[in-house]
This record gives C-alpha cells, sequence and structure tokens, in this order.
C-alpha cells in the first residue's frame, strides 16, 4: 500500500481539485481578511504617529470613517472566508465517508478479520472528522501565511531595507520547530489515533455484549478493562500534550524576540537618523503582523500529527485490496442454471495458513435441497461464503449453471441469491420495509404474502402499529425466532433461483420450522437451496446431505441411506452434536 508518509499534504490536497474556484475564493477572503486586521492596527498606529505630531484633530473624522469601514471589511471577509472554507471541508468530509463505506463494502467480510468494529467506527467517524481541521484551516491558511507576509514585507522594506531582512530569520526558525517535532508528532499522532480507536472498539464491544457481561458477572472485570484501555489513551494524549505544549512556547519565544528585536533596530534608525520617529508605531505593528499568519499556520502544524495519523487510518481502508476481483460478465438471474457445483474447491483464509476446504466436491441440482453438515469447524459456513463469493477459492471451482463464479459480475451473481444467516440484523425502518429490502418493488400484498410464508404474518399484525412497526437496534425488540422470520419472508419474497440457509431455523420450534420449510418448498419448487443445518428435523427434510469432516467430504447420500451405513454421519446423528 502507498503509505501516506510519501507525500501526506499532496494526497490531502488532490481532493480538493474538485472545488478550486470555491478554494481560490477563501484564500483571496482570507488575504483580505488578515490585510483588514493589518490595516485596522497600522490605522490605529497611524493615528498615534499624528498625535505625537499634533496634527490629530484635523484627521479624526476621515481616520474614524476607514476605522469603521476597515472592521466591516474585515467582518465580511472574515464570515466569506469561513463559510466557503467549511463549506468545501464539509463536502470533502461528505465524500470521504461515502468512499470509506464503498471501500468497506467492497473489501468485507475480510476487513473484519483484521479490524475490530470500534476500530472501523472510529476511522469512520471521528478520523475523518479530524481531517476538518486540515481541509477548514489548513490549505487555506498556508497560502495567505505565504502571500500576506510577503506584501507586508514589502511595505517593511519601503521604510528601510534591514527591517525585512531582521524578520526573514525568524520565519525560517519559526517554520522549522514544526519540522524539527514531527516525526515526535508523527509517532505520538499515531499511538493517540490507534489507542482511541481501541477504546472506541472496548467499549462498543462491552455495549454489543452487555447481555453476556451482566448474565456471567463480570462487569466489574469488564470495568477494569475498559478503565486499562482509557488509562492507555490518557498516557497517550498527555504525551502528546507536552509536545504540543514545547512546540507552542517555542513559537511564542520566537514572535515575541522577533518584534524585540526589530522594534529594537528601528529605535536604533530614529536615534541614528535614518527614518522619522513618526514611524515607530508603525514599524511596532507591523513587525508583529508579518509574523502573525505564520503563527497561526505552524500552531496548526502542531497538529499535524493527529491529523496525518487519521489521514493514514482512512486511506489504510480506502486502500485496502478487495477479497475478491469483479472483472466477470453481467448476466441474467435468468440466464444461470440453478444448479451448484463444487469442484475440488481448497481454501485458506491467510497465505501461509491451513487449509480450511481440502478437495471438496459436491453438486446440488435444480429444485434440490442440499444439507451441508459435520462438527464444528468442518468447513460448512465457509462452503457458503465461498458460494456467496466473500472469498474465492485458493483451488478448484465453484460453478453455478456450469459457469465459474469468477465469471460472473458479483451484481449478477447476488441478483442470484436469497440469503438466510443464523444472525439476522434489522435496519430501523418498519417491517414491512425490513421485508422489502430484497425486492424494494415489491407490493404490500406481495410483502404480507411473503410474511404469511414466513410465518411472520400473525405476530407481525399483533403489534400496535403492525407491519409499520419500527423494531429497535438490530432487532432487539424481537425474539431471535421473530427475527429469523423477517429473514426467511425477505428470502421468499426475493425468490432468487438459489436460497442459502445458514442456521436460519435455529431459533423456531419445531412446528414452525416445518410449517416454513413446508412453504419454503411450495413456493420455490423450481429453486435449490443449499443450507447448514444440525437440527435433526432439517437435515431430515433435505433430499440431499453432504457430510464434512476436517475440510473434506466424506460421505454423501440421502438422510436413510447416510443413516443406515456405518460411518461419520451415523456416529454424527448418535452422538447429538451436528
Amino acid at each position: 500500500m502507498k503509505r501516506l508518509s510519501e507525500n501526506r499534504a499532496v494526497r490531502l490536497v488532490r481532493h480538493l481539485r474538485a472545488y478550486q474556484k470555491e478554494m481560490a475564493g477563501a484564500v483571496l477572503c482570507g488575504v483580505f481578511h488578515q490585510l483588514s486586521i493589518v490595516a485596522v492596527s497600522v490605522l490605529g498606529a497611524y493615528t498615534v504617529g499624528l498625535a505625537i505630531n499634533g496634527t490629530l484633530p484635523e484627521h479624526f473624522r476621515g481616520m474614524l470613517t476607514a476605522t469603521i469601514c476597515i472592521v466591516a471589511a474585515r467582518v465580511f471577509f472574515y464570515f466569506l472566508e469561513m463559510w466557503l472554507n467549511h463549506d468545501i471541508a464539509f463536502k470533502v468530509l461528505a465524500d470521504l465517508r461515502i468512499q470509506l463505506y464503498d471501500a468497506i463494502e467492497r473489501v468485507s467480510p475480510a476487513i473484519l478479520l483484521n479490524m475490530r468494529s470500534g476500530q472501523l467506527a472510529s476511522t469512520l467517524m471521528s478520523d475523518v472528522e479530524l481531517l476538518e481541521w486540515f481541509f477548514a484551516h489548513t490549505f487555506g491558511s498556508i497560502l495567505v501565511a505565504v502571500i500576506v507576509p510577503v506584501l507586508l514585507c514589502v511595505v517593511l522594506g519601503r521604510v528601510h531595507l534591514l527591517l525585512p531582512a531582521l524578520l526573514l530569520p525568524f520565519v525560517l526558525v519559526m517554520t522549522g520547530i514544526p519540522s524539527l517535532m514531527k516525526k515526535q508528532a508523527d509517532r505520538q499522532g499515531m499511538l493517540v489515533r490507534e489507542q482511541l480507536g481501541d477504546a472506541n472498539a472496548v467499549t462498543i464491544e462491552g455495549i454489543q455484549g452487555m447481555k453476556e457481561i451482566l448474565s456471567m458477572n463480570y462487569r466489574e472485570a469488564y470495568t477494569e478493562k475498559n478503565k486499562a484501555y482509557m488509562s492507555r489513551f490518557y498516557d497517550s494524549q498527555l504525551q502528546y500534550g507536552r509536545r504540543l505544549g514545547t512546540e507552542g512556547a517555542l513559537l511564542q519565544g520566537t514572535l515575541g524576540i522577533s518584534m524585540l528585536c526589530v522594534t529594537a533596530a528601528a529605535a536604533v534608525l530614529i536615534t541614528r537618523g535614518q527614518i522619522s520617529a513618526w514611524w515607530y508605531p508603525f514599524i511596532s505593528v507591523l513587525a508583529g503582523m508579518v509574523l502573525g499568519p505564520v503563527q497561526d499556520i505552524c500552531s496548526t502544524a502542531r497538529n499535524f500529527g493527529l491529523i496525518f495519523a487519521a489521514a493514514e487510518r482512512v486511506y489504510h481502508v480506502l486502500e485496502e485490496k478487495p477479497t475478491v476481483e469483479d472483472t466477470g460478465a453481467g448476466l441474467l438471474p435468468s440466464g444461470l442454471r440453478p444448479e451448484i457445483s463444487f469442484r475440488n474447491v481448497r481454501f485458506r483464509y491467510h497465505e501461509g495458513g491451513a487449509e480450511v476446504l481440502d478437495g471438496v466436491s459436491f453438486r446440488a441440482e435444480p429444485g434440490q435441497t442440499l444439507a451441508l453438515v459435520g462438527h464444528s469447524g468442518a468447513g460448512k459456513s465457509t462452503c457458503l461464503h465461498l458460494l456467496l463469493r466473500y472469498w474465492d477459492v485458493t483451488g478448484g471451482q465453484i460453478c453455478i449453471g456450469g459457469k465459474d463464479l469468477r465469471d460472473i459480475s458479483l451484481e449478477s451473481l447476488r441478483s442470484v441469491y436469497s440469503v438466510v444467516l443464523q444472525d439476522v440484523w434489522l435496519f430501523r425502518m418498519t417491517l414491512r420495509e425490513n421485508i422489502r429490502l430484497g425486492r424494494p418493488e415489491a407490493s404490500d400484498a406481495e410483502v404480507e404474502e411473503a410474511a404469511r410464508l414466513a410465518m411472520a404474518d400473525s405476530f407481525i399484525r399483533s403489534f400496535p402499529n403492525g407491519y409499520d412497526t419500527v423494531p429497535g437496534e438490530g432487532g432487539a425488540t424481537l425474539s431471535g425466532g421473530q427475527r429469523q422470520r423477517i429473514a426467511i419472508a425477505r428470502a421468499v419474497l426475493r425468490n432468487a433461483p438459489i436460497l442459502v440457509m445458514d442456521e436460519a431455523v435455529s431459533s423456531l420450534d419445531t412446528e414452525n420450522e416445518k410449517d416454513i420449510q413446508a412453504s419454503i418448498r411450495n413456493s420455490s419448487r423450481q429453486h435449490t437451496t443449499i443450507l447448514v443445518a444440525h437440527r435433526l428435523s432439517t437435515i431430515r427434510s433435505a433430499d440431499r446431505i453432504v457430510m464434512l469432516e476436517n475440510g473434506r467430504v466424506v460421505q454423501t447420500g440421502t438422510f436413510q441411506e447416510l443413516e443406515s451405513a456405518d460411518g461419520p454421519f451415523r456416529e454424527l446423528i448418535r452422538s447429538g452434536e451436528r
């Protein structure tokens, strides 16, 4: 992966290309805003000079009018600068969040093997939000910090060339301070962002597993774990803060010394008669104003460690390689015969890791229900994940209708499947819309018919709002069996040629399970069903069974054939573990 350290600022600036006109406007407003600040201060200094010369009364009205106009201009340009900068920044952040979501969708579920959900949430929200400092307060400010001091130095040079010459070394020193501490800032910034992600992950994990924590009386132990992560996060923040304070002190010291040197030089020039005494207030104010924008940008640069660390985490996700390459051809679902075949399939999750599947071969004919059974870890769910192409096989082939999955576009492939998983997630929208997910154009009558076939209609209608009921997050207000029936209704409504079920009826009672299986069979006689099952009743209902053991197929046949023959399946049934 191309690392952000190669040219961090340039990579972030690329996101501003689409907003060049607004950026130019923001920089122009920033220049006028800074110059208006200078003008007010210089006008005040000039007023002092007039007072020294005794000519203030005759110029008072003009000075007052000029001051009011400049203050009004300062307010106007400040407002416009902030509005344009933040408008650009928030647009870029919105673009980045959309790109991040697309990237996570592209590389899921593999990315979840390497990053906890809390780390991903931190990247999606807080890391992207931190980049607002760069887009709204850094890039445009850098240009302003170059343009304004150059203009002011030209003005000072018109008074005497020694004055800008004295300021130049201090400009170099001030801009060099963040550079000298860059490595330390980068290291500390990355540590802070990583530990923030870890702290978020532990908190989110605790919230998600709250029922288990309470039921296992693990509350105090988990609280201590949470405190330990927060303590490490605090320590990293404290180190970052100390370095931040050191940089700030050096910047302030440099600014103070620079003003002292320039004003001292101006005093010497006045005593020698090389410039007039009434220039002294003007020079004193202007000397501070020259380094003001430079100090502002250097102060922002003190946080570059955090900003670039956040950017690196964002780019890490954006540049993550997808687990599967979508290079296949687009096909209509009707163009794929719902015949599934695994041909000597091999698979490992990581290069150099152990093989999870070792030469798996089986076939499911159109209209057939095939059950994958075996002990935990035998490779059943992995077969489904490969069929859904969450990953690609490392050897062999998986085909639908004789076509290798890799030769079919992901969009076409996903249109062929209806999927019901054991862990069902319901979105925070009505039950009607949750069922309609797989087929948004379906009518209300079709949604209700699908719910009836999934044995969900009666319990949905028992709610006060019926199909307009909004379940809690993930469906928390529903029981496990109710969530599974909603998921089955989704699949029935989708009516795809291939139905994939992973322990899809594990939370249902036997009676509901039988009724749902009958409904699915009646509504999809020409469809192919492949399922992972542990329940004996579910296994018995399958037309064909594939027994897996340690990633290999050890037996295939009907329930009657396998039950009557000596072998692993018979032992599995007798042991009660399925």
